[in-house]
């Protein structure tokens, strides 16, 4: 239970929420703590295994999202404690439920609890650090845990939240102000987006002037599922980096949102339905051959840089429209999935035996390349992370300097899209459902804005 120390640091902690926020000090001033978890002896394989339980079940490293003892700032003693307001849902939450996610197998396994969510909004309870102050709002990036009321990370997991009532403060115009479900939905997906076409995929900045005469052919970038958390900021970056975009969305309202987007950034990028895998490739390569007439040298035809999460014939569609010198991310294998709480066998085996297969010596012949990456891995480059979320906020707020020493300030960025939001305490399982649909627009988020565990 709460120690005599937690207990005064929650009267502290409510009598700001009070002063800022108006809460009522007439709420329960202590609330057990719960997150969803895989119970202890439970295997994976189907999403109603979840349960919401106390987080006194949990181990040390579910609890306070400890990777591996051996990596640095890791013990309780350097973590930021934060009672959370919302968490993002994200793919690979449903893949390491279903029991499909490598990470979280070799981390966690029938022996142990694991409690899914791999980003968050919230209050910070606690900071022995010193880099955060008790009450402040901040949105951060966790190695799984973030299901729960209460996260423990590292400082450098957390970004200030810029909300309405003036967390941070700027010198120039035009700023926003974010709520907590905005919050939750922009860590990972943003820095999947940034990590996956500036430092695994190589994309160059384009913006910088050319230091020749010659008109070079547009940069094109190619986004799977671009109406989604990650498509949209990969398609935001690219544009304002200085790409045409093609985003393949899966619907006409999906294209909408997506044009309203990006179109303003980058006037000449363009859209295409996804359809039926089977025709995919041949519709890419009319939509190409009329973009060709954007170049200079209309001879090429293709894309520089493909943005691929889905598998299938969409991947190897995507490989072949690939030009001289282009690159193919990809950072998942959502064609995987089927509708409904579990793993449908048969078709997981069809799609395995019909995977695509990749010759090395194409790779040389055609000069391109061919990369993946799995985000949580960043986790054990605490540097690296920070730098390069610096980075995408930079980019993506236009470059501007702010007051604020530590960093660009996220109220420069336009807010996330942000398409249905669950209840925390009852919808989980239902909100993994309808992400797994793959129906969904924008982020879909967990609100847990009645969470006062501290």
């Amino acid at each position: 239970m709460f120690r005599d120390t937690q207990l005064l640091s929650s009267i502290s902690f409510y009598s700001l929420c009070y002063a800022t926020w108006g809460l009522s000090l007439s709420s329960p001033p202590l609330q057990e703590a719960k997150a969803w978890m895989v119970p202890r002896g439970v295997s994976f394989g189907s999403l109603d295994k979840l349960q919401r339980l106390p987080m006194e079940t949990t181990t040390t490293a579910a609890t306070c999202n400890i990777a591996e003892p051996s990596n640095e700032n890791t013990s309780p003693q350097q973590l930021v404690r934060v009672s959370t307001r919302a968490i993002g849902l994200n793919f690979a939450d449903i893949f390491c439920v279903l029991g499909l996610y490598q990470a979280a197998n070799k981390l966690y396994g029938k022996e142990d609890v694991f409690v899914p969510g791999l980003e968050f909004s919230g209050i910070v309870v606690d900071d022995p650090t010193g880099t955060f102050h008790t009450g402040q709002a901040v949105l951060g990036f966790t190695r799984f845990g973030a299901y729960s009321d209460i996260v423990q990370v590292p400082a450098s997991f957390l970004w200030p939240l810029p909300l309405e009532e003036g967390v941070m403060t700027t010198n120039v115009s035009n700023n926003y102000s974010w709520s907590f479900v905005e919050g939750a939905s922009f860590f990972v997906q943003a820095l999947t987006a940034w990590h996956g076409l500036v430092d695994v995929g190589g994309m160059p900045d384009l913006t910088v002037e050319s230091q020749t005469d010659k008109r070079p052919p547009p940069y094109i970038v190619l986004v799977h599922s671009a109406a989604g958390g990650v498509g949209l900021w990969a398609s935001e970056i690219a544009a304002k980096r200085g790409a045409v975009v093609i985003g393949v969305v899966g619907s006409r309202e999906k294209e909408e949102v997506y044009q309203q987007r990006i179109l303003p950034l980058s006037p000449y990028s363009r859209s295409i339905i996804r359809g039926d895998e089977r025709t995919f490739g041949r519709r890419l390569q009319i939509l190409l051959q009329e973009m060709s007439q954007l170049s200079s040298d209309p001879e090429s035809v293709g894309v520089d840089m493909v943005m691929e999460s889905l598998g299938g014939k969409y991947f190897t569609a995507s490989y072949e429209a690939l030009r001289r010198g282009g690159s193919l991310v990809t950072f998942g294998s959502t064609s995987y999935a089927s509708p409904g709480l579990g793993l449908n066998p048969m078709r997981l085996i069809w799609m395995y035996l019909n995977r695509p297969k990749i010759d090395p010596g194409e790779l040389t012949s055609r000069n391109i390349r061919l990369a993946g990456f799995n985000l949580i891995y960043l986790t054990d480059q605490p540097a690296k992370l920070r730098s390069e979320l610096t980075q995408c906020i930079r980019c993506l707020g236009g470059d501007r300097d702010t007051v604020w020493s530590a960093g660009p300030d996220l109220g420069l960025v336009t807010p996330p899209i942000v398409g249905q939001t669950f209840d925390f305490r009852t919808e989980t399982i239902q909100a993994l459902v309808t992400l797994k649909s793959g129906k969904t627009i924008g982020k879909i988020v967990l609100d847990n804005s009645q969470n006062v565990a501290t």
